[in-house]
């Protein structure tokens, strides 16, 4: 937000200089961003007169000009259409700094003629817009006089931060109100004028839903001659950067800035009669002021007519009924929006005006026929005219909240003991009205307070007011506090630490993304779309975390970073009930796995690297991997044949493999990737078995199975390992074998499984019985008989 000094002062009765109004805005909260002094960078400047002109030898489009300065004349090399004999312009001699550039005037010589400064345009020194031609001052204008003082840009502007809570200070009326209530000055009496209409206007109005547009008010005015506006509103805006365009324009601008409350002035002779405030009931394409077409949905609130939409509710204005240099007769409108219809229409459509950003930060309904009146009071003294009386919504009625405060909150909260006098004088300050009955203040909120709404609200702008730098620092006891950090928060810490040593590098994603993305990795349930995304690229809730790594893996690609690997620890969305959220640890790779080197040829990363990966995380946190099953998983996003799922009972504890290509295609990444995603959730907290190392030796045994072609192997490794836990330690796949010396549908699986008992060396009859027992459970449980 950006205000002048002279701005303020129009509300502020104040002696104090610029730094301690600085000061004390940033004590109030309105922390000052910038202070903008235009007599630094304007100093150099000066009047000067130009005495003669004539063509450049060598150049149809350049003249030279003799100057005349307060101390000599000087010949400047000038293309400027407008450039000639007796006007005063604005002078930059050598060695001044152009504030549009940021460079320095020097002597030079141009097509052969010499040059001794320039004459300046507006905006090569930022105090306008124009670019077309110098600037041509008044006939009056002394020569060698700075041109700040002529111009009067010698007013310093303030740019504050102003917080989202804070709307009442998105305009230079409430930021001196504020001041006003530390002390800093006193607050002007705010002359409204009560405007006596003339005539009766013959517009209709209908507010079809009050809670999106609680007020609508709206004046007439006929017979006026719009014009541009007068010096001092003009320099006021460009002040702050706001380029000024006409008297109208100007004025609901000088409104909105001054008072928050934006006003809009209509063509009138573009209407029809009658005037809604609706919610759309079908799509329809709205031309904006910006020069945009938009499509606009329906429940999109707009102020239309019988005939077109004429503007996007608290947004912007239609290009259809845009007010120009020639219109004589205008609606001039100010109303009331809610922030919620606002916010939704605008983030859907990514328009960010200045009216949007006070409407959803909620105006003073108090004021808004006030600012009507100003606002037409101004137009009728620069343009002229004749006003109707004021139309508005029937029905209207704004009632203020109010709040009981116990005195002793305050020391409660705080620590602070103030009287009670002190702190009803603070709250008549910023516009309470107080009821005292006794211990409790009975207050009536501002109108513009829309923020504060309980008692600590209350506590707060008594400390603002007070100075938070007058509390007394209370010293905190000295204790020693022993931090019990939750079992499943330190299980999310040792997985992220482990992958990190495997050198997976750890990302953090936003959690919503495109519904379209979305719907490639699972199927879309309307429950998860939100209602008011913050754009169209992130209207959903990830049912997974690796879309937005793949992301990231294309972006690296971009830039020719080909080994990756990226972790992501987070939460993912099935359903919006308490058990939707799943946190999953989720992880992409790709690139080599070893580089070449004098030892060994290089490797790209494959799917085993990436189940090795997934085994030592398991591994880590406790879970026996050989008490897991390996299936096959119905992922879509994974490679079919190179994907496998991980369950612990009936628990699904991850899914590993290679991402499949057509995922791989959209997002334009031409190599392969290899993912892993653990349900952190299904991990058990388990105790470690107690693993004894048997003194006895050994055993190896190795056998071939003929079994069905869709066969899990996995399954079967598990099971053959669970019959005999005691004795049977491990069972290792090392063959596969399909092929015409086997039958059609069927597979050769070959294994080996280590044997060894903890209380004796296993004989020739103990291995007989023990491969029996495998060869029966294949047999019983699989259908698969011993290869011949």
């Amino acid at each position: 937000m950006k205000f002048t000094l002279s701005w303020l002062k129009k509300f502020l009765d104040t002696e104090s200089s610029v730094e301690e109004i600085a000061e004390c805005l940033t004590m109030l909260g309105l922390e000052v961003e910038e202070i903008i002094d235009r007599r630094i960078e304007l100093k150099d400047f000066e009047v000067a007169h130009i005495l003669t002109t004539k063509p450049h030898p060598s150049a149809d489009k350049l003249k030279i000009c003799q100057v005349q300065t307060n101390e000599e004349i000087l010949q400047i090399v000038c293309g400027a259409s407008n450039a000639r004999e007796n006007i005063k312009v604005v002078l930059a001699k050598i060695g001044c700094e152009i504030p549009n550039g940021k460079f320095k005037i020097k002597e030079s010589v141009i097509r052969g003629e010499k040059s001794c400064g320039m004459l300046c345009s507006e905006e090569e020194l930022l105090v306008g817009t124009n670019s077309d031609g110098i600037i041509e001052l008044m006939p009056d204008a002394k020569i060698g006089e700075p041109f700040i003082q002529y111009y009067g840009y010698g007013d310093p502007i303030f740019d504050i931060n102003v917080t989202p809570n804070r709307g009442d200070a998105l305009g230079v009326y409430g930021i001196a109100r504020d001041l006003a209530s530390k002390g800093i000055g006193t607050l002007k009496e705010l002359e409204v004028p009560s405007i006596a209409g003339e005539f009766e206007s013959t517009l209709t109005l209908q507010v079809e839903n009050k809670e999106a547009c609680p007020l609508f008010c709206f004046q007439e005015i006929r017979n006026l001659q719009n014009k541009t506006s007068p010096d001092w509103l003009k320099q006021l805006l460009q002040n702050i950067g706001i380029k000024p365009v006409s008297a109208l324009v100007d004025v609901t601008n000088y409104i909105s800035y001054s008072f928050g409350q934006p006003v809009h002035a209509y063509d009138r002779s573009k209407l029809s009669d009658k005037l809604q405030i609706t919610l759309l009931k079908e799509k329809t394409k709205f031309l904006a002021l910006n020069g945009k077409e938009y499509d606009l949905d329906e429940e999109s609130l707009v102020i239309q007519d019988d005939r077109q939409v004429l503007t996007l509710a608290g947004i912007i204005g239609g290009d259809s009924s845009k007010s120009e240099l020639e219109t004589q007769n205008i609606l001039l409108e100010a109303a009331c929006f809610s922030p919620k219809y606002i916010t939704k229409t605008g983030r859907r459509l990514q328009i960010d005006t200045d009216s949007r950003y006070r409407f959803e930060r909620n105006i003073d309904q108090k004021f808004t026929l006030k600012a009507l009146n100003i606002a037409s009071k101004m137009i009728l003294a620069i343009c002229g005219g004749k006003i109707s009386d004021i139309v508005y919504n029937e029905g209207f009625a704004f009632v203020q909240k109010s709040l009981d405060f116990p005195i002793n909150c305050l020391a409660k909260i705080t620590g602070l003991n103030l009287s009670k006098t002190e702190i009803c004088n603070i709250l008549k300050n910023l516009g309470f009205i107080i009821v005292d009955i006794g211990d409790t203040l009975k207050l009536t909120i501002p109108s513009w307070r829309h923020d504060i709404t309980i008692k600590e609200d209350i506590v707060e702008e008594i400390v603002r007011i007070y100075g938070y730098d007058k509390l007394d620092s209370i010293k905190l006891p000295e204790m020693q506090l022993t931090r019990i950090i939750p079992k499943e928060q330190r299980r999310v810490s040792d997985i992220k630490r482990i992958l990190a040593s495997y050198g997976y590098d750890e990302v953090v994603t936003n959690s919503f993304m495109d519904s379209e993305i979305a719907k490639l990795f699972a199927p879309i349930k309307e429950e998860l779309f939100l209602l008011n995304p913050i754009n169209v690229d992130n209207n959903y809730m990830r049912p997974s975390i690796i879309p937005k790594l793949l992301k990231l893996v294309q972006k690296n690609l971009t830039r020719s970073i080909k080994e990756i690997a990226l972790m992501e620890l987070g939460p993912i969305f099935n359903s919006c009930t308490s058990d939707g959220e799943l946190i999953f640890a989720s992880a992409v790779r790709c690139g080599l796995y070893h580089v070449k080197d004098c030892h060994s040829e290089a490797r790209l990363v494959d799917v085993f690297d990436i189940k090795s990966d997934l085994e030592n995380v398991l591994n880590y946190t406790g879970l026996s991997i050989d008490k897991c099953q390996f299936c096959p998983t119905e992922l879509p996003y994974y490679h079919p044949t190179k994907s496998a799922l991980i369950k612990l009972g009936k628990n699904v504890i991850a899914y590993f493999g290679q991402i499949h290509p057509s995922i791989l295609k959209h997002f334009d990444i031409d190599c392969e990737i290899f993912a892993f995603e653990i349900n952190i959730a299904n991990i058990p907290f388990a105790k470690r078995d107690e693993f004894i190392v048997s003194d006895f030796q050994p055993t190896f045994r190795d056998y071939a199975f003929v079994v069905d072609l869709e066969q899990p192997v996995g399954e079967m490794m598990t099971y053959i390992k669970n019959s005999n836990k005691k004795i049977i330690k491990s069972v290792d796949l090392f063959d596969i074998y399909s092929g015409d010396k086997l039958p059609s549908g069927k597979k050769s699986m070959a294994i080996k499984v280590q044997f060894q008992a903890n209380d004796r060396t296993l004989n020739e009859a103990d291995l007989n019985l023990l491969s029996q027992e495998i060869v029966t459970i294949v047999y019983e449980k699989f259908q698969g008989k011993l290869r011949e």
